[in-house]
């Protein structure tokens, strides 16, 4: 389901929207535990998540197995980085995975506030 823009967000570009589909269709890695098989998108921030005035939340974009999911959405996020580390170095490592499989990347200044925040 993808939630309709506003008038204080938009809704992903093509850019991001290819980048969640190969998350969820081509990957099918979970981020955390590395288990092969289905996974749901998880917005690690929120869809309309901003670090240093650079919108990062449709890129900020990692696919979980169902119990992974469950520990960051049913627990909390603290929770979740004490399992499995920071959830920006999960997405850096998807990062890195997509280049490599579609020589697409996302857009340096997301890239780089995603880095900064850290979590």
């Amino acid at each position: 389901m993808q939630r309709k823009p506003t008038k204080n967000t938009r809704g992903p570009d093509a850019s991001e929207k290819h980048y969640q589909n190969w998350i969820k269709t081509e990957r099918q890695t979970c981020a955390a535990c590395g288990n092969k098989g289905p996974v749901i998108g998880h917005h690690c921030e929120g869809a309309t998540f901003k670090h240093n005035k650079e919108l990062v939340g449709h890129w900020f974009f990692i696919g979980l197995c169902q119990a992974c999911d469950d520990v960051v959405t049913h627990g909390s996020r603290r929770g979740f980085r004490e399992l499995f580390g920071p959830q920006s170095a999960m997405w850096e490592k998807e990062q890195i995975a997509y280049l490599i499989d579609t020589e697409r990347e996302c857009p340096p200044g997301v890239y780089m506030a995603i880095m900064d925040w850290g979590k």
